[in-house]
């Protein structure tokens, strides 16, 4: 802020035509605010006024009353007023009325329309919630389908009771986006209306899976007791099948008593076990420990799901020693293939002991994922001991030889993959463009020849 004083500082008293001429411009500026308040109309209800004062930073975030749209959506007709010159007050306001004359303008963009819509959503009024019923009714499909999408954004019963009407439109497109506006809003009517949305013989397998799928991703109490309510009640396969995979992807916290549960029922099919610990390779946390129980399942399909989920699960474990005492022990070489994966997905693991097991696998399958670990170990750790050259004196040949007449498509571009990860060394290079150039499998040929065209810096050499 400048000092009151323009001679401050300088070691003078003020003049006394100084002082006049000061109060006297003081004066006119206090009458001038007076003039101007009393003339300046206050805002009209539902509207947001955006003030600056004769400068040109930004403007503070304006407070928001109900029944008032966000001002940051940009509004044709807006009324501003700058007079920069002789500091007088600008107002930028946005009204329901400016909202609703977008809405209704099918010259706009449709984006431009569904920035409208959506504050209306949040503004909530029943002037706003009337002009989008009024679109609802006459409005085209397209502007239909993006209202109901923005009806999520608001949280009244009346809004929720609008979209549940709009679950039996008999446009399908306008249905999955109500049942997508009360996924939005979460709350227990919504969470109502799409539980009786999946439990509805009469709908279509695409609709009620989109109940499953909304009811997912709401993160209420509700929600979860819908879905697991649904697992143990309905009996068709796919739909709980549907169920799991949502119920999967939710927080291990959550769900950990649910799995267990449904896991352990005598009365649960095999094809479902699968399906449940399948859809947990999904979750938010870590289910290591749970998975790791089921290893070691009677059923060799459920054992092949839980290695499948160790991998690909985000969380990196520590239960490197586990899942190799349980490939040491593994007899079928599919459920081997996945434990060699699950390992990839853990902090550490004892080498020497997979590269015995590799070295005395017989199933190709089982074969390549181990070598394909070993690779990636190697690739990010090149002075493992005894690792490269195994690779040198063995691996590469064997993986060239997988990829070139491998007997599934999977083996052969798992080879290539391992191939890859070593492809800054000058064997595995090699062995990639004799592939580029005799691999009868398109893929494999296409693969190794981006490779062989375009090779990698070379690996740091071991102990560097």
């Amino acid at each position: 802020m400048r000092p009151n004083n323009p001679e401050a500082g300088s070691g003078k008293g003020p003049r006394p035509a100084v002082i006049l001429s000061t109060l006297a411009a003081a004066g006119l500026v206090v009458l001038a605010a007076v003039l101007l308040f009393r003339h300046t109309p206050a805002p009209r209800p539902g509207t947001t006024p955006v003030s600056t004062v004769g400068d040109t930073t930004a403007p503070s975030a304006p407070t928001v009353v109900p029944g008032s749209a966000p001002a940051a959506v940009s509004m044709a007709g807006t009324n501003m007023e700058r007079a920069a010159s002789t500091g007088a007050v600008a107002q930028v306001q946005t009204s329901v009325n400016d909202l609703i004359k977008i809405l209704n303008d099918p010259s706009l963009p449709l984006e431009e329309r569904k920035k409208a819509i959506k504050a209306l959503a949040q503004d909530g009024s029943p002037e706003a919630i009337g002009a989008l019923k009024n679109a609802l009714a006459s409005g085209t499909d397209e502007l239909r389908v993006a209202i109901a999408e923005g009806l999520g954004a608001c949280a009244s019963l009346d809004c929720t009771l609008v979209l549940q009407g709009l679950l039996s439109d008999a446009n399908a497109a306008l249905v999955k986006a109500a049942v997508q506006g009360l996924a939005q809003q979460g709350s227990p009517p919504a969470i109502a209306a799409l539980t009786q949305l999946l439990y509805d013989s009469q709908r279509s397998a695409d609709i009620r899976e989109s109940a499953i799928q909304a009811l997912g991703t709401i993160h209420q109490p509700g929600a979860l007791d819908a879905l697991t309510q649904a697992a143990l009640n309905l009996n068709d396969e796919g739909f709980v099948t549907e169920i799991l995979t949502a119920l999967g992807s939710r927080d291990f916290s959550e769900t950990q008593g649910f799995f267990q549960n449904y896991l352990r029922s005598p009365t649960v099919p095999s094809d479902l076990r699968v399906a449940a610990v399948e859809a947990l390779a999904q979750a938010q946390g870590d289910p290591t420990a749970f998975l790791l129980t089921l290893v070691s399942d009677p059923n060799a399909d459920v054992r092949n799901a839980a290695a499948w989920a160790l991998s690909a699960t985000e969380a990196t474990g520590n239960a490197g020693a586990q899942l190799l005492g349980s490939l040491q022990a593994e007899s079928d070489p599919g459920v081997r293939a996945r434990l060699y994966q699950a390992l990839g997905n853990q902090e550490s693991y004892d080498v020497p002991s997979v590269l015995t097991a590799v070295e005395n696998e017989k199933d190709p399958a089982a074969q390549v994922a181990g070598l394909d670990l070993l690779a990636k170990t190697l690739a990010e750790n090149p002075s493992t001991p005894g690792l490269q050259s195994f690779f040198d004196q063995t691996a590469i040949a064997q993986l060239r030889q997988i990829a070139l007449s491998g007997p599934t498509s999977d083996e052969r571009m798992t080879a290539i993959i391992a191939l890859t990860r070593l492809a800054g060394t000058q064997p595995a290079l090699q062995a990639l463009q004799y592939l580029a150039q005799n691999a009868t499998d398109p893929s494999v040929l296409r693969a190794a020849g981006n490779i062989a065209n375009n090779p990698p810096h070379p690996l740091p050499a071991p102990g560097n």
